[in-house]
């Protein structure tokens, strides 16, 4: 194959195609061999595009599944290696200081050889063609290349290897487990009962008080402080007879979650581009020529937590009352699981089993709560996800959907979203809501009455949004519908959806409030964020929104009344993008005319440390600061600071004189009551870049980046902290020690804004830490500049603007 630069940069990856050609071409040297070759298994065409973007065509499942692997091998090939050494339970015996003993006793348990071949069977042909194509595809790249001359990062290492069906099997397995079993690894590794003397002695097991006080961290299950946003416009607000999309999936920028796009076709049957997390044949994101769609992370809980009464002076059974009535006593299983560690050597540990699923050692999650046969309790945990083989199922069948209608039905008749909503809309003008996914069938009766008259802890752990029930009857098992295809969760007929010809919206937050103009009511507490509120004889409809969720809906509304002044009042995609990108405050928006009234009146300011800082020259930065999170907004790094002293909850309205009204819950709670504490916070985040050196007007850009690798240069980052209400997320893992802030790790991923005409879909996106994690591709940093400038990108989608857009040759894999 020669290679023809046609007036384009030819990236290093047309050198990888001269040396695929080489290989093919020696089985057609002379007409003889050809009679003799054997039946190619796998075949692709690619043809890269502009920022690196593979546009794969093939004729089979298995074909596409080939190019996805290859390309995503080319520009990745690291982070996948890397984790699926974690999947399969071998991080001690090839990750060195970075393994985790926890981590490979649960997911060497976990990604069973009879858990795997489950998994597989559960499989449509279709989607075993494509999983097979991709791992073939990925270990041809290997071939190719090398392991020596890969990604620096990994090249040589032991484990980067050529994979096989059943690796990426035990990757989707760990990827099935986010919002439930892998949030509570160490517990289940840690679990141990004691000895028998210990739980008959009751001098020595820990004592219970009235109202312990357990709190846990919910953020890593609910996302709490992610940033996902997506809207969807239908006709009457786009003024065109087609819906207009705008996604933005915030998430980690390293490792399982990062996304990667490619483009699919195989004629006939398949025709779809957008982004799938890494193994992922299918996209999870994107569109195809009737429908777009993007996913936020839903609130709805995927698991419960169970506490089993054991039998006295035997940890290993409780008690359990069978639907007869009948009280029984029923084993605790000690599953033995041996890792391997480097040098031949070997380490054995049990994962213990209820019923329900594995046991958890539940003071790690907070020591209030009992150890193992601590006033003879146990507690286990049986997670909804880890039960759904469906997911690769339901992204196949969403990438065909012809409407948002026939996408709903899709969704419903599969349900095999593990943890997400989804947005969409399509050319007809339709706009969808919907979290339609795996929640554990317990309903709002069943929570009450599974957490009552059993202890202090149940409702402990309710109160901390860990949903939780007595484990002790067959009355407080999971219930069932005859419309799921999963047992013990929600059918169709019990999880919310809106269709709607104006708009909905969602950004973490609850199904209630897709559109204001039609809330959402009646369903199982389980789907919301908090629990409590939602129990009762007298439960609310719904509690006081994320703030990012208050300037999503803003946002809408300004543009819908021109108030935000880009003219006229509809939605399309160069007024979308403004909106998306304007990087508005609405804390700022909300609060600083009080508080800088306040620091007028009372310019010295109490400090933690001691002592006061006259705050005149900041009060004078932030009144003309524009409260946004712009590269040049000068100011907004102190407001941040001010506001992440301030001692607030954002899904509470206990920092405000107004309270919230569920009755006006885009405007309320409000007027931020300023006292002694929010005076102090505003002090402290002053003093910090006084005493750093840093201006208290300096602009963004010089404090917020991300580095590119390939140079050491900084690439300044626009965005900020959805707890300031900030729709555009960007953080890192804080401040450093100069007064900058670290390196961005986490926020914006697959940016699309996407619309219908009649030629198919027109659709403008980012991937905003751009196409591969390897510093040595062209592809490592330029969509992030892109992203940074506000610069979108017109996907090429229909063969005319993959021509146009051509970077390199098409490379022709065959094997």
């Amino acid at each position: 194959m020669s290679i023809q630069v046609l007036n384009r940069r030819v990236p290093k990856l047309a050198l990888l195609s001269l040396a695929v050609s080489v290989g093919l071409a020696g089985c057609f040297d002379n007409d003889n061999d050809r009679s003799i070759t054997p039946p190619q298994t796998y075949s692709a065409d690619i043809q890269r595009t502009e920022f690196g973007i593979p546009h794969i065509t093939a004729s089979d499942y298995k074909g596409l599944g080939y190019g996805v692997g290859y390309a995503f091998a080319e520009d990745n090939i690291c982070s996948l290696a890397r984790e699926i050494v974690v999947a399969r339970g071998q991080s001690m015996l090839y990750l060195g200081d970075d393994g985790n003993v926890a981590n490979d006793v649960f997911y060497t348990w976990y990604n069973s050889p009879e858990r795997r071949a489950d998994f597989l069977a559960a499989q449509d042909p279709e989607v075993i063609d494509a999983v097979t194509g991709y791992a073939a595809g990925y270990s041809r790249y290997l071939r190719d290349k090398g392991v020596d001359n890969i990604d620096p990062d990994c090249a040589g290492a032991a484990w980067v290897r050529e994979i096989t069906i059943d690796d990426l099997l035990a990757l989707y397995g760990k990827a099935n487990l986010r919002g439930g079993l892998s949030n509570f690894v160490a517990p289940i590794a840690a679990a141990a009962p004691p000895d028998q003397n210990t739980v008959m002695s009751s001098s020595r097991m820990r004592t219970v008080g009235p109202e312990p006080d357990v709190k846990f961290d919910m953020s890593t299950i609910n996302v709490m402080n992610g940033g996902s946003n997506a809207y969807a416009f239908g006709s009457e607000v786009t003024g065109t007879e087609s819906g207009v999309l705008y996604g933005n999936p915030h998430e980690p920028w390293d490792g399982m979650q990062r996304f990667y796009e490619f483009h699919l076709t195989m004629p006939g049957e398949l025709d779809v581009m957008g982004v799938a997390q890494q193994g992922q044949p299918f996209p999870n994101i994107g569109f195809n020529k009737d429908v777009a769609w993007s996913h936020t992370v839903s609130t709805a809980k995927r698991f419960t937590l169970y506490q089993l009464s054991l039998v006295n002076g035997d940890p290993m059974k409780y008690l359990y009352q069978n639907s007869e009535g009948v009280v029984e006593q029923r084993d605790i299983e000690a599953v033995p699981v041996t890792i391997q560690l480097p040098n031949d050597q070997t380490l054995v540990r049990p994962i213990y089993l209820s019923q329900y699923g594995p046991m958890l050692a539940a003071n790690l999650l907070n020591p209030q709560l009992p150890t193992w046969g601590a006033n003879n309790l146990a507690f286990t945990i049986r997670d909804a996800a880890s039960e759904n083989p469906r997911a690769l199922n339901q992204w196949r069948s969403m990438n065909q959907a012809k409407s948002v209608e026939d996408l709903v039905d899709r969704m419903q008749d599969t349900l095999g979203l593990g943890f997400v909503n989804t947005i969409a809309t399509d050319r007809y003008g339709k706009a969808l809501y919907a979290d339609i996914s795996t929640v554990p069938h317990v309903t709002k009766q069943q929570l009450e009455a599974c957490s009552a008259n059993a202890g202090p802890f149940l409702g402990a752990l309710i109160a901390s949004d860990l949903p939780a029930l007595n484990g002790s009857t067959a009355a407080c098992e999971w219930g069932n519908d005859s419309d799921s295809p999963q047992a013990g969760i929600f059918g169709r007929s019990n999880l919310p959806f809106l269709i709607r010809d104006d708009y909905v919206a969602n950004s973490n937050d609850s199904y209630w409030l897709s559109n204001p103009n039609q809330p959402l009511t009646g369903f199982s507490p389980m789907l919301r964020r908090h629990l409590v509120p939602f129990l009762g004889p007298n439960p609310v409809n719904g509690v006081p929104l994320l703030m990012r969720t208050r300037m999503g809906l803003t946002q809408i509304a300004d543009r819908l009344s021109n108030k935000d002044q880009l003219g006229g009042n509809t939605f399309n995609l160069d007024n979308l993008q403004d909106v998306v990108y304007g990087n508005r405050s609405y804390v700022a928006e909300l609060v600083l005319d009080d508080v800088l009234a306040d620091c007028t009146a009372n310019p010295v300011l109490p400090l933690t440390s001691g002592g006061t800082i006259d705050a005149t020259q900041a009060c004078s930065v932030l009144s003309n600061w524009d409260r946004r999170n712009n590269l040049d907004s000068k100011g907004a790094h102190v407001f941040r600071e001010f506001w992440r002293k301030v001692k607030f909850d954002e899904t509470t309205d206990t920092a405000f004189n107004v309270k919230f009204d569920v009755n006006d819950p885009v405007n309320t709670p409000r007027d931020l009551i300023i006292n002694d504490s929010t005076r102090q916070a505003l002090g402290d985040a002053i003093a910090f870049f006084t005493n750093k050196n840093i201006a208290l007007d300096a602009s963004l850009a010089d404090l917020q980046y991300v580095v590119d690798a390939s140079n050491s240069s900084k690439v300044p980052m626009h965005g900020g902290l959805g707890r300031e209400g900030i729709f555009n997320v960007a953080q890192g893992p804080g401040l450093n020690d100069d007064g900058t802030y670290k390196p961005i790790n986490s926020g914006p991923t697959y940016m699309q804004t996407v619309t219908f005409d009649s030629q198919g879909p027109v659709v403008e996106a980012l991937l905003a830490y751009s196409q591969s994690a390897d510093s040595t591709r062209p592809y490592h940093r330029d969509q992030t500049r892109r992203y940074s400038a506000k610069d979108w990108i017109r996907l090429p989608f229909n063969k005319t603007d993959i021509n146009e857009q051509a970077v390199g040759n098409m490379v022709q894999l065959r094997e």
